[in-house]
């Protein structure tokens, strides 16, 4: 005995309505694709380089209070000192005994220059260099704007105040003239400024 089996007709499958991409279609996705990912990457550039010169003027910042506290705790003797476009000296007791100077290089594509407020005049550290020096008190002998530029286009340059205070601003501006500060009563009795107390 034979089994019968059904012979069913086979469907043929229609390739008419397949749906893909064209080639233009694909080529402007890519072109797209392309141009966003170039403006993310200078993007991105742009903002490296300014926590750089950030970064860099923090560093800078931060040896110049290290060189107004060393003097003050000693009596004077910590400076810093700017004589190139691209580094900085610090002499500062790095070591635990005497100041010591130290040489610190500024992040590639950042330049140094400087003004003597109220002047507008940007002085270059290589042909006239400064040397910031606190007295016993922490205080310099006059204003200094420090400025750090970065060499690519669009990122803005930052600055460093030092007052006659010694006290430090970073990323203002100075306006109007700029006198040191002159010292009140130095000397001191024993009657100024106490009130009587009454029991």
């Amino acid at each position: 005995m034979r089994k019968k089996t059904m012979n069913f007709p086979k469907k043929k499958t229609k390739l008419s309505s397949a749906a893909g991409f064209s080639v233009v279609e694909l080529v402007v996705v890519i072109l797209v694709v392309t141009i966003t990912s170039t403006f993310a990457l200078v993007s991105f550039q742009k903002a490296n380089r300014s926590f750089n010169l950030s970064g860099a003027t923090r560093t800078l910042s931060a040896y110049l209070e290290k060189a107004r506290v060393e003097s003050v705790r000693r009596h004077g003797g910590a400076s810093v000192v700017i004589d190139s476009t691209s580094s900085y000296t610090a002499n500062i007791d790095f070591i635990g005994n005497t100041p010591t100077p130290r040489t610190i290089t500024l992040p590639a594509g950042t330049s140094l220059s400087y003004t003597l407020p109220p002047s507008t005049t940007s002085i270059d550290p290589s042909s006239t260099p400064i040397t910031i020096t606190y007295d016993w008190r922490g205080r310099t002998a006059s204003t200094v704007l420090v400025t750090l530029n970065d060499s690519t286009a669009g990122v803005a340059p930052s600055t460093v105040i030092v007052g006659p205070a010694g006290d430090l601003s970073n990323d203002t501006t100075v306006t109007g003239p700029v006198t040191t500060p002159t010292p009140q009563n130095t000397t001191v009795t024993t009657t100024t400024g106490i009130k009587s107390m009454q029991y």
